[in-house]
């Protein structure tokens, strides 16, 4: 059959249209297989207007990183001494060399992550130096973030944002990471510096984007191995107490604090999914789920006892 040139446009325009529309299917698809869909509808539901996600450019791994390579990267931020061995990397970006970067691990632990760091892309050889290859990395807060987001998404099979942006959120209405963990909104604060970095304003603002955002469970994650008691504790404690009423924390198991089991205050000292998950039971023990009174608490070990005397038995 021949066609006329018109008509060969118009067949090009409209498989150009098709093309866009399955395209869009797709991506419909896909959102609704990860539960993106669903956790874009806990936003709605609250008002909330997304207007960023996940900015592949601030975060350390190249953008076009393998997923061989994001697993690889993920799997070595599980270790404490490699996030700060990345904190001394960033701080030093602009040139560093291996003697550089021995202050939290051996020369043989920093010779194998530097080379990790080389092989995923992350860094670069410059002369007698090595340089990080995205100069724009000032911190390592959205890695972190990102490390985060995947933990909800790998080990709780939740769909999760890091770097998040919301629209009709109060000033400076940045949320680190937002899930959606069991049909429950989650919102984590992460921070990457130690308790004496943490400023009574970033309190003030987690306390106003939390107000705003209405989650059912929020943590205040510090990267730390130091006491939340000392410090972000008694910063949470006050500005509550100006915001509201005064409150007090209550110790779940050693650094790990929660107010009314919804509100949860942790460090990563032993293993952050760990802490995460202890607080998630607690929040699902205490508000969502009613525990039936004969059944023991915590999912402790049911023991064996005689029936009391005079009990019937069958």
């Amino acid at each position: 059959m021949a066609f006329t040139g018109g008509s060969a446009i118009d067949l090009e325009e409209r498989l150009r249209r098709i093309e866009e529309a399955l395209l869009e299917i797709r991506r419909q698809l896909d959102a609704l297989i990860s539960g993106e869909a669903d956790l874009m509808q806990a936003l709605v539901s609250r008002g909330m207007e997304l207007h960023r996600k996940d900015p592949q450019e601030e975060i350390l791994l190249p953008p076009d990183a393998s997923p061989d390579q994001r697993d690889l990267f993920y799997q070595h931020l599980k270790r404490y001494s490699f996030r700060l061995f990345l904190r001394d990397v960033i701080a030093k970006g602009r040139g560093f060399a291996l003697d550089d970067l021995l202050r939290y691990c051996s020369r043989e632990v920093a010779e194998k992550y530097l080379s990790l760091l080389l092989d995923l892309g992350i860094a670069k050889g410059e002369g007698e130096a090595f340089v990080l290859s995205n100069p724009q990395i000032r911190s390592f807060g959205p890695t972190l973030e990102w490390f985060i987001a995947e933990m909800f998404r790998r080990e709780l099979a939740s769909p999760a944002y890091y770097g998040v942006k919301l629209h009709t959120a109060p000033p400076g209405g940045d949320y680190d990471v937002i899930s959606l963990w069991g049909g429950n909104l989650i919102y984590v604060e992460v921070k990457s510096s130690p308790p004496r970095g943490v400023e009574r304003e970033e309190i003030r603002s987690f306390l106003l984007r939390l107000g705003a955002l209405l989650p059912d469970c929020a943590f205040l994650f510090n990267d730390t191995h130091l006491r939340m008691k000392d410090k972000i504790i008694p910063f949470l404690e006050e500005e509550i107490s100006h915001l509201s009423a005064p409150v007090t924390f209550t110790r779940l198991t050693g650094e790990l604090f929660h107010l009314e089991h919804r509100l949860y205050v942790i460090n990563s000292k032993k293993r952050i999914l760990e802490n995460f998950l202890l607080c998630l039971r607690d929040f699902l023990l205490h508000t969502v789920l009613r525990t039936p009174s004969f059944l023991p608490m915590g999912g402790k070990d049911l023991k064996t006892s005689q029936p009391p005397s005079g009990s019937s038995r069958s």
